[in-house]
């Protein structure tokens, strides 16, 4: 697994902020914080046929977070994996270059926050606010922050992910397709539409480890 320059610093960042410093609620005071961040983290996810593939992350990111209840994050993959961007169309669509989230903190305390949240993924920023371009994909989960210090926490994310809408319908208008060539009656027989279960599974998910450093 690599490591960005980006992981690297905020991981000495962490530490540097730690030491010396009491524990305290990360900017808790403020009616509107931003941080920003880095981490890594593990993709799992494969379609209703497949075997799960694993992946590994490294991302930066930034959230916003006002009236200590609400938050939006966006984040961005630091690797060079160019079918994020411009995906197989043929594929299920499960990972993201770039995701946003919108958060909700039913609990923030001094020392710990909880929260829920659930977003889209894109290949670029304009597919961030659409639902069914190439490159979508959705998930949906919660997370924690660990306040180490002042404005200083860790983060750390569960997130279902399911493919974009777009690539559901191209991989089934796909198989259609393909049964219909091949001639096989019992094949053609066989074809069902997909339904949610089909692709909104715990064992499609990422698990993200982050440093937050709130301004």
């Amino acid at each position: 697994m690599r490591f960005s320059t980006a992981t690297a610093l905020s991981c000495l960042m962490a530490m540097t902020l730690v030491t010396g410093t009491q524990v305290a609620r990360a900017d808790g005071d403020s009616t509107v914080t931003l941080g920003v961040g880095a981490g890594i983290g593990i993709h799992k996810a494969g379609g209703p046929d497949e075997k799960a593939e694993t992946a590994f992350l490294n991302q930066a990111n930034v959230r916003f977070k006002f009236l200590s209840v609400f938050g939006v994050d966006y984040s961005v993959d630091l690797g060079k994996n160019a079918d994020l961007v411009k995906p197989d169309p043929d594929a299920l669509h499960y990972q993201a270059k770039m995701r946003l989230t919108a958060l909700v903190y039913p609990y923030n305390g001094e020392h710990v926050a909880f929260y829920f949240g659930g977003g889209i993924g894109g290949g670029k920023l304009s597919e961030l606010f659409k639902v069914d371009a190439a490159a979508n994909s959705y998930h949906a989960g919660a997370g924690f922050e660990f306040h180490l210090a002042d404005h200083l926490s860790v983060d750390i994310g569960f997130m279902l992910v399911a493919p974009g809408a777009r690539s559901v319908e191209n991989v089934a208008v796909a198989r259609v397709e393909a049964a219909l060539n091949s001639g096989d009656s019992d094949a053609i027989k066989k074809l069902e539409a997909p339904g949610l279960d089909d692709f909104v599974s715990l064992k499609n998910h990422e698990i993200m480890l982050r440093i937050l450093l709130f301004l």
